[in-house]
């Protein structure tokens, strides 16, 4: 339960922070202005830092994260729209992968970032097992395989992985596995959303990804693949990005996509200032 304080010599009285809390734990009395927190504030605190990263003067802590610890956000470095639309357009799913070692100083500044991935209610149940190095992914590939005889559909693959040809985890020299506990609010959900930053982050780093489905399926039904990655009985893989440079995929068109197929419902605008006045 962590514990909510306002530095009352710092506060400019903005109230900034009680208007972005999601949870409403501020509250303002008397004539000074000054917000304070609710008194069960730090039972119903999600720790989402809002009120900590919202204030002007960084008069704010929650726990022990204080204002003062934070970094201010470049403004300047914040890309544009634009650009983000390009990286987004131009992101692919890669198949083909060198057989160059993904750098590992690398993988952690991805990796990184996605400590930013929202959860929700902020309960951060995302955790991670990371499989770098060709002899280690062979040994998960063959795991993957085996269970894939045991499905209905899934013999050709496994065929294919006997015969040398890799549909399972595609050569990939690396494979990040985003996995919670069994009592995660919103699971999937969340190591979905933890992924596809994954994604995006490798995509700006020109890094080659792409969702591993064949693994993610093995996963979450062998107990030999869940042990071989050191996971307990009360832990599921949720989603798994395969990672690694690109070999000769190196796209320089972004193809044409279908119109979106979006309806809106729209409510009419008003314009205070042509209402009667009373």
């Amino acid at each position: 339960m962590p514990r909510i304080e306002v530095d009352k010599y710092l506060c400019v009285g903005c109230e900034r922070c009680v208007l972005s809390c999601p949870n409403r734990l501020f509250h303002v009395e008397g004539a000074k202005n000054i917000p304070e927190p609710i008194p069960d504030a730090g039972e119903k605190c999600i720790s989402c830092y809002h009120c900590v990263a919202i204030c002007p003067v960084r008069g704010i802590s929650v726990g022990n994260v204080s204002g003062r610890q934070c970094e201010p956000i470049p403004t300047d470095a914040v890309p544009r729209f634009e650009h983000i639309a390009t990286l987004l357009r131009s992101r692919r799913s890669i198949r083909r992968f060198s057989a160059k070692p993904l750098d590992e100083r690398t993988l952690e500044q991805m990796l990184d970032v996605v400590r930013w991935a929202p959860t929700a209610r902020n309960l951060l149940p995302v955790k991670w097992v990371v499989v770098n190095g060709r002899d280690k992914m062979r040994e998960l590939g063959s795991l993957t395989a085996e269970w894939m005889r045991t499905v209905e559909g899934g013999l050709g693959l496994a065929q294919a992985w006997d015969d040398g040809v890799d549909h399972l985890l595609r050569g990939a020299p690396c494979l990040a596995v985003a996995y919670t506990e069994e009592d995660a609010l919103w699971p999937e959900v969340d190591c979905t959303i933890a992924v596809e930053t994954l994604d995006l982050s490798a995509a700006a780093m020109r890094i080659g990804a792409c969702w591993a489905g064949y693994f993610i399926q093995a996963a979450r039904h062998s107990q030999p693949i869940n042990r071989w990655l050191g996971l307990s009985e009360t832990q599921t893989v949720q989603a798994a990005l395969m990672l690694g440079y690109t070999d000769i995929e190196i796209y320089g068109h972004i193809p044409v996509r279908p119109e979106l197929d979006v309806r809106y419902i729209r409510g009419t605008a008003k314009n205070s200032q042509s209402e009667p006045r009373p």
